[in-house]
């Protein structure tokens, strides 16, 4: 008969910060100083250490059962990930001490739970989730509202970015609603395409392609005649637009008022909360393109994340599919934030915390 058990060991010399819990809800963490420890008995030297992963809190809806359970799939052993099952394999050739290993794995979940909860607990928890059922509102209102309307989706490539004042337009493209394709059209700026890592498109590529100006009126009407138009980070296709119309004296008639920025969407769906420490308070990261598109369909990313016809098509089924969660949730009405007490205001996390919930 053995001794043996699995011990936690909690080695952290101070409180769990609140900017770490929101690095942990996002992304999961490797918290230093916490252990699962295999004891051959009290007193003698340890079989093997394992470190404790957090796993991504949100991508396990929070739910204390499912994080034990993530959590105990998932120890690190020398940068080896494996099971607590398969941890305890490595532990001992004794059948005996593997099998005292393994009966002591509920006592183990127990004290996984209450490292969690220190977690769960956590003020930016509720947080996030108020943020998530207010765009998860927006969403199943903007499903109602856009049916049977004429959307148009657009992306943009350019020479640079959109506040460079000389940058140019080389692709335009957009797609309906259901994803069918609209316009794809590459623009020949009159000059030699720098070199940029944020398109893939050359000199070369548009020789022989027309200047913005022979293909402005087609493409501008599409725009203007849309009951909305899309965009992943509308702010920028819209500059790039209004700024080249202006440069080349073009007209222009689009109501900024008709966009809608997906990217928007996407940061208050599944944007990571963090704290900024200079300004004091909670932000939301906006996710890429790619990102969003590959967490919320579950697939990976359709083509050339450089291609403004890829990353249009991509946008619309992104957009779709957040409508979708929209639709499908419960929310019924937009919830109204808590008001909290100002005996915590004298705690800089907790005073940005009540501010974001007022906001």
């Amino acid at each position: 008969m053995s001794n043996a058990q699995l011990i936690l060991i909690d080695k952290r010399n101070q409180p769990l910060k609140e900017y770490i819990v929101a690095v942990a809800a996002s992304d999961g963490l490797n918290i230093k100083g916490v252990e699962i420890m295999a004891s051959p008995a009290k007193g003698e030297t340890s079989l093997l250490n394992a470190q404790v992963l957090i796993p991504p809190l949100e991508a396990f809806d929070f739910d204390m059962k499912k994080l034990v359970n993530a959590t105990l799939n998932a120890v690190s052993v020398k940068d080896e990930i494996m099971t607590v099952d398969e941890f305890i394999a490595q532990c001992s050739e004794d059948e005996a001490v593997r099998d005292a290993l393994s009966k002591s794995v509920p006592k183990l979940r127990k004290k996984i739970e209450a490292l969690l909860k220190e977690f769960l607990d956590s003020e930016v928890i509720p947080l996030i989730l108020e943020r998530r059922n207010d765009v998860l509102y927006k969403l199943k209102e903007h499903a109602k509202e856009l049916k049977g309307k004429k959307i148009v989706c657009i992306d943009i490539e350019a020479t640079n970015i959109s506040t460079d004042p000389q940058a140019d337009i080389i692709q335009l493209s957009a797609c309906d609603g259901e994803g069918k394709t609209l316009f794809n059209q590459l623009i020949n700026p009159g000059y030699d395409i720098p070199e940029n890592e944020k398109h893939n498109i050359t000199t070369e590529m548009v020789q022989g392609e027309p200047l913005l100006g022979h293909v402005w009126d087609e493409i501008h009407d599409q725009l203007r005649d849309a009951d909305v138009v899309l965009a992943y980070s509308t702010e920028s296709d819209f500059m790039y637009l209004e700024k080249s119309a202006e440069k080349k004296m073009l007209r222009f008639e689009l109501d900024y008022n008709k966009w809608l920025d997906v990217a928007e969407l996407s940061r208050d769906l599944n944007g990571a909360i963090r704290w900024h420490s200079e300004r004091m308070y909670w932000f939301y990261k906006t996710p890429k393109l790619t990102a969003s598109y590959e967490q919320v369909l579950g697939k990976p990313f359709p083509g050339d994340a450089h291609d403004a016809l890829a990353d249009a098509v991509a946008t619309i089924e992104l957009f779709n599919a957040m409508l979708d969660k929209g639709r499908k949730s419960q929310i019924e009405e937009k919830k109204k934030p808590k008001q909290v007490s100002d005996i915590i205001t004298n705690n800089p996390f907790a005073a940005a915390f009540a501010n974001a919930k007022r906001s």
